[in-house]
């Protein structure tokens, strides 16, 4: 099953990080990854399509750093993938472009890979600039029929102690403590390689969203642990490139990973709700967003610019498509 390069014996721990117009936190966080000890390092960045000068600050800045530099924009899982195909170490660190990895926490994260012999994964503590963690990027569990729809429905925001949703909140996580989770954020995500090859790479027909859970659901279902790690924090701006996606492609992608997500891991009767619901919900948003085309607000327009076209096409595929398309 393994698609890697065999490993390389004086590589301790190979970066993998996908980078899109991320210039401006770049240079802070090859920075960072120069100051681990203890362990030899392998950085790789994939940059897909950058109109920034992403690039040529890593030719100039960062000349130990293997680059990939692709002709378009590949998504998430297929920039990780290429990294982790060339990729020589014994563990895989997926790093997100907008993070600062605080001193000891890669060898931390290392250690805590050799201190348990069943972990296939390990996250870092995600952290913002105040240190206060990043609650909403650790689920703690992998999604449900019912945790989708609260999801959607935003009972998670109303009622964020309800057994419904997800995350610290309604499972009394303490970010202080070392924590088995069924799911951890890939911003920061250690990967064992001999798990990695029994699970494989990430699937390529998630576009935004969602593929970062589905590896997890697969490392779990290959026999492995995941854990996350207190004390290896890392600093996360958040969204740094996602947020430069418009309003319409986000909803067009999040949409459809959560359904094909579903499909592979929900019952065929659980899978046929979720797709009613989430009709049910493009129909209550499609009046909304040709109400906001319409509007008078040139910055309401840019926002939701092409929204109702991305509703009514998630809505043809929901009723012609038999399964999902991956993007």
């Amino acid at each position: 099953m393994s698609e890697l390069t065999p490993p390389d014996p004086t590589i301790d721990v190979t970066v993998c990080i996908v980078n899109w117009n991320g210039a401006p936190w770049l240079a802070d966080c090859l920075g960072a990854l120069r100051e681990v000890e203890g362990l030899r390092l392998q950085v790789i960045l994939v940059d897909n399509a950058s109109g920034d000068a992403s690039v040529q600050m890593v030719q100039t800045g960062f000349p130990e750093v293997e680059l990939i530099v692709n002709s378009e924009n590949l998504g998430f899982a297929r920039g990780n993938n290429q990294a982790l195909r060339r990729g020589l170490g014994r563990a895989f660190l997926l790093l997100n472009n907008d993070t600062i990895v605080e001193k000891g926490a890669v060898e931390r994260l290392a250690k805590s890979l050799d201190e348990r012999p069943r972990a296939g994964m390990v996250a870092g503590h995600l952290v913002n600039p105040d240190g206060s963690t990043q609650f909403k990027y650790y689920h703690v569990t992998l999604p449900s029929l019912a945790s989708l729809a609260a999801d959607l429905f935003w009972l998670n925001r109303v009622w964020p102690h309800g057994q419904l949703g997800r995350g610290q909140m309604a499972r009394r996580w303490d970010p202080g403590r070392p924590y088995q989770m069924e799911q951890i954020p890939a911003a920061c995500m250690l990967l064992r390689r001999e798990a990695l090859q029994s699970f494989g790479l990430f699937d390529e027909g998630y576009r935004f969203l969602y593929e970062d859970v589905d590896l997890c659901a697969r490392c779990r279902q290959a026999g492995w642990e995941i854990w996350y790690e207190p004390e290896a924090r890392v600093l996360h701006y958040g969204s740094a490139s996602s947020r430069r996606l418009d309003f319409s492609t986000r909803s067009l992608w999040r949409f459809r990973g959560m359904l094909r997500y579903a499909e592979h891991y929900l019952s065929g009767s659980r899978f046929f709700i979720l797709k009613l619901l989430i009709g049910f919900v493009l129909l209550l948003r499609l009046p909304i967003t040709v109400a906001a085309s319409l509007w008078p607000s040139a910055e309401l327009k840019r926002i939701w610019k092409g929204s109702w076209k991305a509703c009514l096409q998630l809505l043809g595929e929901l009723v012609h498509a038999p399964g999902v398309r991956g993007g």
